[in-house]
């Protein structure tokens, strides 16, 4: 009897320790915290999977000696890149693309209206290129600027005795479109800060100019036509220039 009652005993408290185990796991599971705590893991794992594989950014750039301003940017998991942005033409920029072009035109009345008119303006452009090993960071880059630009020329202060005793002056409006090529290094810093580097080259491939007369200039047509003309060929045969490019901007993703 005594010996039954120790087992009745026995099974009793091994039953109490597995049911005890079995409420403490049930317990665990339905706890209120543990599945937003796994969601949490999960959602910061995924969102850092994101930013490895995604670039989106916006970014302050220069593309000396063309233009500066701000561009959008957009990176693929393969690397594909897609940049469109707007900048603003300095004085000295365009000074730098003309002056180009004027040194290398035999015409009298081009370099005078490429030199020595003052010229400021905008641009917008479009990039493609490919980044293929993030790690690394090197990328390459083409696509399309357009510039459009105003131009004041004091017909007093030009280089031309037959055009400084004329009087008055002349405004062109310049529109050039230009094929650009880079090839640069890109880095992130604390996987939000963006900068990059790169060299490369714009040209122009078609350049289209109007002159107007101002202040009692001489209005002829013929002559006028002659040097946007001139001028225009010039741009396009030699308004080639080497670029630097500097970027800082901040990846959304």
């Amino acid at each position: 009897m005594r010996f039954q009652s120790l087992s009745h005993c026995a099974i009793g408290a091994c039953a109490l320790v597995a049911w005890s185990h079995t409420a403490h796991a049930e317990l665990d599971f339905r706890s209120p915290s543990a599945a937003p705590t796994a969601n949490r893991d999960v959602d910061a794992k995924a969102a850092e999977q994101r930013r490895k594989a995604w670039l989106l950014s916006v970014e302050g750039v220069t593309h000396a000696p063309i233009d500066m301003g701000f561009q959008l940017g957009l990176e693929t998991p393969q690397g594909l890149r897609l940049f469109g942005g707007y900048g603003w033409v300095p004085g000295s920029y365009m000074s730098l693309l003309t002056g180009i072009a004027a040194n290398a035109s035999n015409n009298a009345y081009a370099r005078t209206l490429l030199d020595d008119a003052q010229y400021d303006g905008h641009t917008w452009r479009v990039q493609v290129g490919w980044r293929p090993f993030r790690a690394i960071g090197l990328y390459g880059d083409v696509g399309y600027a357009r510039l459009s630009a105003k131009g004041a020329l004091d017909l007093a202060s030009s280089s031309v005795p037959q055009l400084a005793a004329l009087g008055g002056g002349y405004e062109a409006n310049t529109r050039l479109d230009m094929w650009l090529i880079e090839l640069g290094y890109q880095a992130e810093i604390a996987d939000r800060l963006v900068l990059g580097l790169a060299l490369g080259a714009m040209g122009t491939f078609n350049a289209t100019t109007s002159i107007t007369a101002v202040n009692g200039a001489p209005t002829n047509n013929s002559m006028l036509d002659a040097a946007a003309t001139q001028a225009d060929s010039a741009l396009e045969k030699y308004g080639i220039v080497p670029t630097l490019t500097l970027r800082l901007g901040f990846d959304l993703i």
